[in-house]
């Protein structure tokens, strides 16, 4: 297969204009919609997903249900108006870290870190496509 040097030579440098390393990052989860939540939790059921962390809202449904095998989990959001009802999690041990390595590369979150109702922190970015990753760490207090 004959390459073409000049566009690996454009993504190459695309790809490493950092100047610091990013933080190591784990993938963590991927939130999906999921209008009948519990019709949801079985079909990940079959796949061997466990129930895990859930909200709900003043009446007792569910509006979130997290489904874990492991280290990763789907999200199901019943919640069709939450922050980002499609998107994908990345877990860090150190948000700061990342936050300063992110900065460095010109890329803001869309909001302020918020510490969620799980205990964990978490902000979003959005890609040039527009599509959304969220970013979480422990936190540590």
């Amino acid at each position: 297969m004959q390459r073409n040097s000049s566009t690996e030579t454009r993504k190459a440098s695309v790809i490493s204009t950092s100047r610091t390393a990013c933080p190591e990052l784990s993938l963590n989860h991927v939130a999906i919609a999921a209008p009948d939540p519990e019709r949801s939790m079985a079909f990940y059921a079959a796949f061997g997903f466990r129930p895990d962390f859930a909200k709900r809202d003043a009446a007792g449904q569910i509006t979130l249900q997290q489904m874990r095998r492991g280290e990763f989990f789907v999200e199901l959001l019943a919640d069709q108006d939450a922050m980002a009802p499609g998107h994908f999690g990345l877990h860090t041990a150190d948000l700061d870290a990342l936050l300063q390595h992110l900065d460095a590369q010109g890329l803001q979150p869309l909001h302020p870190v918020q510490r969620g109702v799980s205990g964990v922190l978490w902000t979003f970015f959005e890609d040039p496509a527009g599509n959304r990753v969220e970013v979480t760490s422990p936190c540590h207090d």
